[in-house]
């Protein structure tokens, strides 16, 4: 991505006049919740800024949005707040590997709004446009007025109002699609290159968040070993499921520990770490368990 400018107020949106204190960015998050005093937060706010500018700029980069640095930056924040309501200190993870789930899902948010052009009044609102995109795929995008008389029944609105909502999905027909991964043999992870094709972004991500909402349902019902084998063969967190790690024994230029991706574990170790006899009978587990996922979302692909 060509190299943007952007406003230093929008880089320095949370740098107080003077300093604060210089803790462990662990430490403000678990005293602002234990003492419920804003100041707290603002610290480490200041703090972590730089690293936060750093990730929403990746997020730039991902999802081919060069221009939109403050509001992405504001959608991080919003993830950011909502993931401090949710977490638990007793878990164990920290804040900064647990806010990303909360983070990554705002900011997509605002990408789908952003791009359709659709902006929904309230969260019903917003959960019907979702719900009418997840039908519509159903019945393979098809635009006739059959399907769209299908599509609006079950929606329970009228074929006008079914239009219009299904209209914000297609207004961004036949542009770069955003991004694509895929898993070689070896187990190595490869990026495509993005090319044009005849998919809507925004349906891909309205289909991507539906899938997303439907794994994590189905796998917080999987039973306690089942979650964690998966966590270790999929490479994420147990308790936050961030896909990543901070290695606090190697720092960035600023100091912060550096973001990492989580390893997948080979079947012979996790079979080792749950004392099973062979890598054969944590393989079965695992398929046993990844088998249930699919089933909750055999509907959407």
């Amino acid at each position: 991505m060509t190299e943007i400018y952007i406003d230093k107020a929008d880089l320095n949106m949370y740098q107080l006049k003077t300093a604060p204190p210089k803790w462990d960015l662990q430490e403000y998050i678990v005293t602002y919740l234990k003492e419920k005093d804003n100041r707290y937060l603002a610290w480490f706010l200041h703090y972590y800024e730089k690293t936060l500018n750093n990730n929403v700029q990746e997020y730039m980069r991902k999802l081919f949005m060069p221009e939109h640095f403050a509001d992405m930056k504001q959608a991080y924040i919003a993830g950011l707040l909502k993931a401090l309501k949710n977490y638990d200190i007793k878990q164990g993870a920290s804040f900064t590997s647990f806010k990303e789930r909360y983070v990554e899902r705002e900011i997509l948010d605002y990408v789908r709004s952003m791009r359709t052009g659709f902006t929904a009044q309230s969260i019903a609102e917003y959960a019907k446009f979702r719900k009418a995109m997840a039908i519509w795929y159903k019945y393979e995008r098809d635009y006739s007025d059959e399907t769209l008389i299908k599509v609006a029944g079950e929606l329970e609105e009228t074929v006008e109002n079914t239009k219009k909502i299904l209209l914000g999905g297609l207004l961004n027909e036949n542009r770069v699609d955003l991004y694509r991964q895929y898993t070689d043999d070896d187990g190595e992870e490869c990026t495509e290159e993005a090319h044009s094709d005849g998919t809507s972004d925004t349906y891909t991500l309205f289909m991507k968040n539906e899938l997303y909402t439907r794994l994590w349902e189905a796998y917080e019902k999987l039973e306690y070993t089942e979650r964690k084998m998966l966590s270790q063969r999929l490479g994420f967190c147990f308790e936050c499921h961030s896909l990543f790690y901070m290695d606090h024994n190697d720092l960035d230029e600023y100091g912060e520990p550096k973001k990492k991706p989580i390893k997948k574990m080979m079947y012979t170790d996790i079979a080792t770490d749950h004392e099973y006899s062979s890598a054969n009978t944590a393989h079965n587990k695992c398929e046993k368990a990844l088998e249930k996922l699919r089933k909750a979302i055999k509907d959407l692909i």
